[in-house]
């Protein structure tokens, strides 16, 4: 069948105009992709600066603060005509071309300098901690990893391990061990009180100033209270009173004033790499330093919810893995605790951003 010159262009016109319509279409799969890849690159961005904090490299923040895509659309129609007329018949040929091309421009933000400051090195708010809890984090869990010390009870202190020979690594651990045990119990006690309701942590103002406590509940079942009062000698509070004013000072405190210390998210990353798995070879090699930390569990309870393993070949289905000096490092995808722990600490990395944001690059270029 032949098309007269005439119909096949209008044909051909209507198929380039068809795909004015094709880029509503590419919002639901480009928007999932750039979204799975941003959670990919943020998990393994800091996987990988626990692996150079491990190796005492300074850890190396870029943020991405905007993408943007442009879709361009190609296309032409050619047509031909061949009309012959001595005997009324013609011919016609024609052809038509579409595609389209994905332009993205992707703003990466080094992070440093104050913005640096303020997200790795100060220390992690504690209505940050509990509000987290109250929002379903496992507060034994948050408390284990965020918080140095409770009133007059100390969490152990892997983020400050010297290096080895400037004291006994040995008797170290074996001090910090104590603390340790004193401190999952304390949590333990916080937890079994909190599901019982003896006690919350609010703010009530006073003159004009929003401040944090800890308020106990007077009206509580006599083993509850006995519980409460154990809680209170632990922490070196009085029994007497009933609301702590919630403060960052360890000196002078008032009697109805509480301790609360936290780490700072530098600290705790510190905390988390001296404990990963690298090869024998880098630590005979003193690539690394060996800070002698068991890896076993203490009474059935971990001594850090994080395990980083380390292989020459690239590992299969784990959660997230990095390539660092021709090893892989990776977390596997049964260690609910270490994924858990590294979901925490990139919240927190987010968390803690500073509310005006980085500044703006002056150039963003085309990746494309």
């Amino acid at each position: 069948m032949c098309l007269k010159p005439v119909t096949l262009l209008i044909i051909s016109v209507f198929l380039l105009a068809g795909c004015s319509s094709f880029g509503p279409h590419r919002v639901a799969p480009d928007r999932f992709s750039y979204n799975e890849a941003l959670s990919n690159s943020t998990r393994d961005q800091m996987l990988l600066n626990l692996v150079r904090i491990r190796y005492l490299e300074e850890p190396v923040f870029l943020s991405i603060s905007s993408i943007l895509t442009q879709y361009v659309y190609t296309g032409g129609a050619s047509v031909g005509a061949n009309i012959d007329l001595g005997n009324g018949s013609d011919t016609a040929t024609g052809g038509a071309n579409l595609g389209y091309e994905e332009r993205p421009t992707i703003t990466y933000i080094p992070i440093e300098g104050r913005e640096f400051a303020e997200r790795m090195l100060s220390a992690i708010p504690a209505e940050v901690i509990f509000g987290a809890a109250q929002e379903g984090w496992t507060i034994d869990f948050f408390m284990q990893i965020c918080i140095s010390r409770i009133g007059a009870v100390e969490n152990m202190a892997y983020d400050q391990i010297p290096p080895p020979g400037q004291i006994d690594l040995t008797i170290q651990f074996q001090e910090e061990l104590v603390k340790l045990k004193e401190f999952q119990y304390l949590i333990r006690l916080l937890v079994k009180l909190a599901d019982q309701e003896a006690f919350e942590v609010r703010y009530d103002e006073v003159e004009g100033i929003k401040r944090q406590y800890m308020v106990f509940e007077k009206n509580t079942p006599a083993d509850t209270r006995a519980k409460v009062n154990e809680l209170k000698q632990l922490l070196g509070l009085s029994l007497e009173l009933d609301k702590f004013l919630i403060t960052e000072r360890i000196t002078d405190l008032k009697p109805d004033e509480i301790s609360i210390q936290t780490r700072s998210l530098a600290a705790i990353m510190n905390y988390l790499a001296k404990t990963i798995y690298v090869p024998a070879i880098h630590l005979e090699e003193g690539r690394v330093l060996d800070y002698k930390i068991p890896s076993y569990s203490v009474d059935g309870r971990k001594l850090i919810p994080f395990k980083m393993l380390s292989s020459q070949s690239r590992p299969k289905n784990a959660f997230a893995a990095v390539q660092y000096a021709d090893y892989w490092y990776y977390i596997e995808q049964n260690d609910i605790e270490s994924k858990l722990t590294l979901s925490l600490i990139i919240a927190l990395f987010r968390v803690l951003a500073p509310s005006g944001g980085g500044a703006a690059p002056v150039l963003s270029l085309p990746t494309g």
